[in-house]
């Protein structure tokens, strides 16, 4: 059985590791399968559970990551892989630097979200480009999760097309349906019963943007009066978040900072809302719509190619709470369209993101750089 080795550098939560507790166990009936992760968080707890051998080394952090690539090439010249699968910027640099150490000549690179967006000054510009053509170069395939993202590297030319492929994350569609009794499983998550409710999961960090939110639920509380905000998520922007909604006086705005099981929060809500201001593909919209929850989202990246604008969702520009306003209103006063928003975006989630498929898409692609490499 052939050999792979995944690295992955954030084990403390996020999309990333969303993915990893998804996905690695899907390769174990068709690899032996290795994990090398970071070691602040729970996740190599969680994947030696799941029967995946994982390395934890300190690679949370980018400055111990770059300083742990010694020890990631030691890891690969002991396991000795068929494979390399790398995933996200630091995790996709520091693998595919130690791989190129290691002599190991398949590597597989899933980008995540594109780190071009970060560009804010020179040294980003320079750091930004020298990573991501590193990492380019060396990989056999690069993945991106969106066809937006997919342009970004080729705008770039940071690999020929024929190297870059599009394959979007996937979600349990069987772990995660609509509920019935949305009042039960809001009192189980102590939410607000018998009122509108909006829900938010994400990170509280610039990327995410929830600061349009927030100035967008002033004008959803006027026009709905009875309505709830609902904002699940941790980050360094928390502080400023909750400042803002007391300058706006908001009433019904809450903070409930990091939650288990976010989807949950999506299933006992009337609709979603995602701001984010550049995005990969992103887990928690697809969680939403597996649970039934009509979403509004940012057009950003993989967010427009996801909802289908009017149909299972809504889509508004980047940077105008009006926008948001004006379409969760629009939601939140309309319980047929809701209705049958949330059930098209379940249907969607079912046909084009269901985990089996998208993992059986990954596996398949793992299996024909194996043969196409050995045959060559």
């Amino acid at each position: 059985m052939p050999k792979v080795v995944h690295i992955i550098h954030e084990s403390r939560g996020g999309g990333g590791m969303s993915i990893a507790l998804s996905y690695f166990h899907r390769y174990l009936p068709h690899f032996e399968t290795v994990a090398i992760t970071g070691n602040l968080g729970s996740l190599p707890e969680q994947l030696r559970a799941q029967g995946v051998r994982t390395h934890a080394l300190p690679l949370d952090r980018v400055r111990t990551a770059l300083f742990s690539i010694p020890q990631i090439a030691a890891v690969l010249l002991r396991e000795k892989p068929d494979l390399m699968i790398i995933h996200g910027q630091w995790g996709g640099f520091c693998g595919a630097v130690a791989a190129w150490l290691a002599g190991i000549k398949r590597v597989l690179y899933f980008t995540g979200m594109p780190c071009f967006y970060t560009d804010w000054d020179l040294l980003r510009i320079i750091r930004n480009r020298l990573v991501e053509a590193i990492t380019c170069s060396i990989a056999t395939r690069v993945v991106c999760l969106s066809n937006a993202g997919r342009y970004q590297y080729l705008l770039r030319r940071l690999a020929p097309e024929e190297k870059l492929l599009h394959i979007p994350n996937g979600v349990d569609v069987e772990a995660i349906q609509p509920v019935a009794d949305k009042s039960a499983l809001r009192r189980e998550l102590h939410l607000p019963v018998d009122v509108p409710l909006v829900v938010s999961v994400g990170r509280l960090e610039d990327q995410k943007r929830v600061d349009w939110l927030v100035q967008a639920w002033k004008e959803v509380e006027t026009q709905c009066p009875t309505a709830h905000l609902v904002i699940v998520g941790e980050g360094r922007d928390r502080g400023g978040l909750e400042h803002l909604a007391r300058s706006l006086n908001l009433q019904r705005c809450h903070f409930l900072g990091a939650q288990p099981a976010g989807y949950r929060y999506f299933q006992a809500a009337d609709a979603g809302v995602i701001t984010s201001l550049f995005e990969g593909h992103p887990v928690a919209l697809l969680e939403a719509m597996a649970a039934g929850c009509p979403m509004v989202g940012t057009a950003a990246d993989g967010i427009p190619e996801t909802i289908v604008d009017g149909v299972t969702g809504v889509c508004v520009p980047l940077d105008v709470p009006t926008a948001i306003a004006e379409k969760l209103i629009l939601l939140l006063q309309d319980s047929v369209l809701r209705e049958n928003m949330g059930r098209a975006a379940c249907e969607r989630v079912k046909k084009e993101y269901a985990l089996d498929s998208v993992s059986e898409q990954q596996i398949r692609l793992a299996q024909e750089i194996l043969v196409t490499d050995a045959s060559s």
